[in-house]
């Protein structure tokens, strides 16, 4: 028989399977209830992908329940750092990083336990399949000569395509101050504002584009992954001279302060999750990447990221 030990962990009793065949000894929160905050509105984007991992979770037994809270955007980090429950996760993104004062943004999720990055989304800059911005050197001139007169749309402000689209102009030489962007609320209208004409290029996660580049509606100037992405005939930034790569990322975090054993046994939920089927499944069905990253490579990596988003934020000139 299988040795179990109980766990306190919040307000409650969590009984852990040790062991459980895992190669990092990770256990499983078999009858906990967990609860995840998550940044944005019932049925936006990333409630739908907390809905995902929590079904995989639950139905592979990883976990009791785990509960998603939809939250406001701009209040989830702020709200979560403070209540400091062991027993609630932050599905964390590049946004939120926008959601706090400017001297804080370099070090955005300090409050919080990184427990794991498990998953991105690539980005793809398109415009209309009769574009006269036919390659990305095409779509770079056209930046540095008069970046006001190339309106781009992306989803919201601050957001991972804004972002992007500012590191990219300053990998051009351009200042992103004076960039036209575009805000929609979903990848889906900013790809209707291109049909229309109302702007002449569109950056957008993988999923949000890729039924329209397929069938040839849009055409794909480059990608932001390290390497191609399958099914989209389209080259790098890093082919195209542009030394940048960037995901819609999303990885998970604990309360600040978590005893070791609660870390661990969160860390271990994300390791099972990553290593589920069911969830390597929903994430092709919905066309996100695993880039699971744990423990002290993800906190590392979470640091370098968050600065990297601040600078991204300052040199647009954006503020909370």
């Amino acid at each position: 028989m299988r040795r179990r030990q109980v766990l306190a962990l919040g307000a409650g009793l969590v009984t852990l399977a040790a062991g459980c065949g895992s190669a990092t000894g990770s256990r499983k929160l078999a009858s906990t209830s967990l609860s995840m905050m998550v940044p944005g509105p019932y049925g936006g984007e990333a409630d739908r992908l907390a809905r995902s991992l929590t079904g995989a979770a639950e139905r592979d037994g990883l976990v009791g329940r785990l509960r998603v809270v939809d939250r406001p955007a701009r209040a989830a980090l702020a709200e979560f750092t403070r209540a400091r429950r062991a027993d609630q996760v932050l599905l964390a993104e590049p946004a939120l990083v926008c959601t706090v004062p400017p001297v804080r943004q370099a070090t955005a999720f300090a409050g919080t336990t990184p427990l794991a990055r498990l998953c991105g989304q690539w980005e793809v800059l398109v415009v209309p399949a009769a574009s006269r911005l036919a390659t990305f050197g095409a779509f770079a001139d056209a930046m540095r000569r008069d970046p006001a007169r190339v309106a781009v749309g992306g989803r919201a402000e601050g957001g991972v395509d804004h972002l992007l689209f500012g590191m990219l102009a300053q990998s051009l030489g351009v200042d992103a101050r004076t960039l036209h962007y575009v805000a929609y609320p979903t990848s889906a209208e900013a790809v209707t504002a291109l049909a229309g004409g109302r702007v002449a290029a569109a950056l957008g996660g993988h999923a949000g584009v890729r039924d329209r580049v397929r069938t040839g509606e849009l055409h794909a100037l480059a990608v932001s992954s390290p390497d191609r992405i399958q099914g989209v005939r389209a080259p790098t930034l890093l082919e195209c001279d542009v030394h940048l790569s960037c995901a819609d990322w999303r990885g998970l975090l604990g309360s600040a302060d978590l005893p070791d054993e609660d870390r661990a046994a969160l860390s271990g939920l994300c390791h099972d999750v990553a290593e589920s089927a069911r969830w390597t499944e929903l994430c092709a069905r919905d066309g996100w990447t695993p880039l699971y990253l744990e423990g002290e490579d993800f906190r590392q990596w979470l640091r370098v990221e968050t600065a990297r988003l601040g600078r991204a934020l300052g040199d647009l000139g954006l503020r909370v």
